[in-house]
């Protein structure tokens, strides 16, 4: 079962959501307040809150009674609704807020939102990382470039230029993804000097996550320029080493793609860390088993899902702790991102066991592991 709840006084949203949890999916269970003083004094039941809407156009509320809305909702895909016209109002509401609408409510977004805190509440996360969560009050904005981005690969028929043409009305973003480009992390033979031609040699898949990358960094002032590039350095060093493996072991095209991007990904949850006050080699964030997902990673699983990313992007992040010796290749790129983390003193310390499934799988030969 899951749970939403509706500060608000607003008929159209509560007849939505009413609609959606009766119609829909019984699955959800609905919680209406007016105020946040009711929400704040109703008996709590034992399921948590997944999703929670504010209305910030009927309900005038100070810095500490959302803050009081976020203590009470800690992991619910937390969405306001306000005037969306105006950015400054926007932008003051998502400290304490993941998402929002505005007061004409599409029903298609809404679906949208409570299949994305379905997700959220399903992630397999370990208790350490749900606890880090838990504390967050800063989450970075969606970009509105890669927003407009997605919906333009959302249409089969679009090409590189289109997408060069949308890119174009961001020079900062076009300007960072022609040095990154041309750095030696993207291994081309010759200079790329037109955008048209770099969306073309990246693909673009890679070019939406690229972009993805380089624009949150404009969304989040309390993490310097300098702490985002050794972030993004360290991500493209591990995604670099993935597809390299990758392409050593004969990977498919597809999957050395999908391993770069899945190590690019694999970095925002640090910069979230950074954005709430953490220190990136805190003790603890140290992961609770040898074995388990590291905190960071978990929690950049958990923003990809709160933004809407497809599943397969983001599944690879949570099993990449370890080496996964079933057959299939959706393993594939969980374990080359596994490997490409290990130094060859890990690697020759490994369980035996675990040794002779490596041994066996596509990159064994590549690491120069025999039987």
């Amino acid at each position: 079962m899951f749970q939403v709840v509706a500060i608000s006084l607003n008929p159209a949203l509560l007849s939505f959501l009413n609609k959606y949890c009766t119609k829909y999916d019984a699955r959800w269970q609905l919680r209406s307040f007016p105020t946040i003083g009711s929400y704040a004094a109703a008996p709590r039941n034992e399921d948590s809150t997944d999703l929670l809407f504010f209305d910030a156009q009927d309900i005038i509320a100070g810095l500490e009674e959302k803050r009081l809305v976020c203590f009470m909702a800690p992991l619910a895909l937390r969405v306001v609704v306000t005037n969306t016209l105006h950015d400054d109002v926007v932008l003051d509401h998502l400290d304490h807020f993941h998402a929002f609408i505005g007061e004409s409510v599409d029903f298609e977004h809404l679906t949208q939102l409570f299949q994305n805190a379905q997700r959220l509440k399903t992630l397999p996360l370990p208790a350490l990382s749900r606890r880090i969560l838990a504390s967050f009050t800063h989450y970075p904005v969606f970009p509105a470039v890669s927003n407009n981005l997605r919906q333009q690969l959302a249409d089969p028929t679009v090409d590189v230029a289109r997408v060069a043409r949308l890119l174009e009305h961001d020079p900062v973003v076009v300007s960072r993804l022609m040095q990154l480009v041309n750095s030696p992390y993207m291994g081309f033979a010759s200079e790329t000097l037109s955008l048209d031609i770099a969306v073309s040699r990246l693909g673009m898949q890679v070019v939406e996550m690229l972009v993805l990358m380089l624009a949150v960094k404009g969304a989040s002032a309390t993490v310097s320029a300098k702490e985002h590039g050794q972030v993004m350095e360290q991500a493209l060093q591990l995604a670099n080493a993935c597809r390299s493996l990758a392409k050593e072991s004969q990977l498919k095209r597809q999957q050395q793609e999908h391993v770069f991007i899945a190590a690019i990904l694999s970095c925002f949850g640090q910069l979230l860390l950074l954005q709430n006050g953490w220190m990136l080699d805190d003790p603890g964030l140290e992961a609770e088993q040898s074995d388990s997902i590291r905190p960071d990673v978990a929690i950049s699983a958990y923003l990809l899902t709160l933004w809407g990313l497809d599943q397969k992007l983001i599944a690879p992040l949570l099993t990449q702790h370890q080496f996964n010796a079933d057959p299939g290749t959706e393993w594939l790129v969980s374990n080359c991102l596994y490997l490409a983390r290990l130094s060859k003193a890990q690697l020759q310390a490994l369980p035996d066991d675990v040794r002779q499934h490596i041994v066996a799988s596509p990159f064994g030969p590549t690491l120069g592991l025999r039987p």
